[in-house]
């Protein structure tokens, strides 16, 4: 705790802002390559420290923000503790997209970006690693749509893990009430501006809670002068300040289908991406959730709804910290490192040892 006077944290608030502290501030240090672009898009591996102790981990990140906030900075990064642990990550960062990127549909993302992301990887850690086992891990809209293509193309991963990832979007709280066909004008936002923009996501995000811009600097305030909370207070807020465009069609189909038809809670229904119906009870590999218990905008049950509707085993998890908190907390890394550790070491394919020879 502070010992600074209420008028000392004014004065010394004033004062760090007026240093534009969020200007300075550095994310995604962990050292890593690009392996493979695709249009906007790219797949960064992080190499362990160490050697591969565990099978490669393939991570689908979301497309509303930037990849950092899975490694804002060094101690608060998902990323830095599973290369220290032995884990190669293969991190698929969707990239900026531009206004010739509206056309750009939801199929086109999830079998054409995501699958082919996946692709490389696996023959990179073939290369590299002498194995193309894979688990995948999704977060958010990530998660989501990962979860669509493992029930599409299932065995192209041995186990998968969602954080924070709606699949019953009708129970995720405030946002599912306000995105609904009578209240949300989606046609006429992206017929008009192409690509739903960020400016847009960013004020809607904050209107969920709309004392948060308040409490966020009532807490830094309050925290000013304990140890390594400006760092952290400055990253967040750059990270927070950086969202991303969403590709307009990819955006209007997945509103229409997720948040207005709850369309992924439906075994039997008629939802079709590139002529294939998109059905949840085809995927069969093992799923872990793991839910932000103070999550407000991908509720616990909006998280847990992949359980009634996969066609594998599921298990559920909650772990401390919000939508984004979760990621630079301490609980979802140690409950992630303990799941990758069930999976034991990392396993040889039949193809790898072949080109090891």
């Amino acid at each position: 705790m502070t010992d600074l006077t209420a008028i000392d944290q004014t004065i010394e608030l004033v004062r760090y802002l007026a240093e534009r502290p969020v200007d300075r501030a550095r994310t995604g240090q962990t050292p890593h390559a690009i392996i493979h672009r695709q249009n906007k898009a790219c797949v960064r591996y992080f190499h362990p420290r160490g050697g591969a102790k565990h099978a490669p981990l393939f991570v689908s990140m979301p497309l509303i923000n930037t990849w950092t906030v899975f490694d804002l900075m060094p101690g608060r990064s998902v990323i830095e503790k599973l290369v220290a642990a032995g884990v190669p990550v293969y991190l698929l960062d969707w990239g900026r997209p531009g206004v010739e990127d509206q056309p750009v549909t939801m199929v086109e993302n999830i079998d054409g970006i995501l699958m082919r992301a996946l692709d490389r990887s696996r023959r990179h850690a073939r290369a590299h690693l002498g194995t193309d086992v894979f688990d995948v891990l999704g977060y958010c809209v990530g998660g989501t749509f990962l979860s669509i293509a493992m029930a599409r193309h299932d065995g192209a991963a041995r186990r998968m893990a969602l954080l924070a990832a709606p699949i019953d979007f009708h129970k995720s709280g405030r946002l599912s009430t306000w995105a609904q066909p009578d209240s949300f004008p989606l046609d006429d936002i992206i017929d008009g501006f192409g690509n739903f923009p960020k400016e847009l996501m960013r004020s809607s995000f904050a209107w969920l809670r709309p004392m948060g811009q308040l409490t966020k600097y009532k807490g830094l305030a309050e925290r000013i002068d304990d140890d390594g909370f400006r760092e952290l207070w400055a990253a967040m807020e750059q990270w927070n300040g950086d969202n991303v465009d969403f590709p307009g069609e990819t955006y209007r189909e997945y509103v229409r289908r997720c948040y207005f038809d709850n369309a992924l809670m439906r075994t039997d229904g008629d939802w079709e991406l590139g002529g294939r119906r998109v059905d949840l009870s085809q995927g069969t590999i093992p799923v872990q959730v793991f839910a932000a218990g103070g999550d407000h905008i991908a509720a616990p049950a909006a998280c847990r709804g992949i359980a009634d509707v996969w066609g594998g085993p599921v298990q559920t998890m909650v772990v401390k910290g919000g939508h984004v908190g979760v990621c630079i907390g301490n609980s979802f890394p140690k409950a992630l490192l303990a799941w990758i550790e069930q999976g034991g070491a990392p396993t040889a394919s039949t193809g790898a040892v072949a080109e090891a020879k």
